[in-house]
């Protein structure tokens, strides 16, 4: 006979974990995991959204000076060579700055203008704090050279 239906000094049923406000829940995913779970879950720009980014950049003519510019390209690909971000097999990225010019003049077509509203916009929703750093150092270097040569945009 079940205990809840014992008549007499019997001790009533228990309720079930669901309904017993104080019950321990134990759950199955420790929140170790986190690492493993993709940013975009959480708001943030996906890997391959990041990726296209930063390859968007690296594949931009930079008007600074050969430093700044050899700056921006190494440190592009060290993000991009991070495991969070994957990178597709492809043609590699030192053949398109050979025909594009490398560090030398910027684009004309507002190009640049396009890129540095993007990169704005991403700014705030990229997960890696490392990269968001280093990506406002570079939207800082774009915005100057803008205004450098008087397309200052919406800035």
């Amino acid at each position: 006979m079940n205990e809840g239906t014992q008549r007499g000094g019997a001790r009533p049923a228990i309720a079930p974990p669901e309904e017993d406000p104080n019950a321990v829940v134990v759950c199955s995913s420790p929140p170790c995991f986190m690492h493993e779970l993709d940013p975009s879950y959480l708001g943030y720009l996906g890997r391959d959204e990041v990726r296209e980014l930063l390859e968007a950049l690296l594949a931009m003519r930079w008007s600074g000076t050969v430093v700044e510019a050899a700056w921006v390209r190494a440190m592009l690909r060290r993000h991009l060579a991070h495991p969070g971000v994957t990178r597709p097999p492809g043609p590699s990225h030192v053949q398109g700055e050979a025909t594009t010019g490398g560090a030398h003049a910027g684009s004309a077509d507002g190009g640049e203008d396009c890129l540095r509203l993007r990169l704005r916009a991403a700014l705030p929703r990229l997960a890696d704090g490392a990269l968001q750093r280093d990506l406002a150092e570079v939207l800082r270097m774009l915005e100057r050279d803008l205004r450098r040569h008087g397309r200052t945009g919406d800035s």
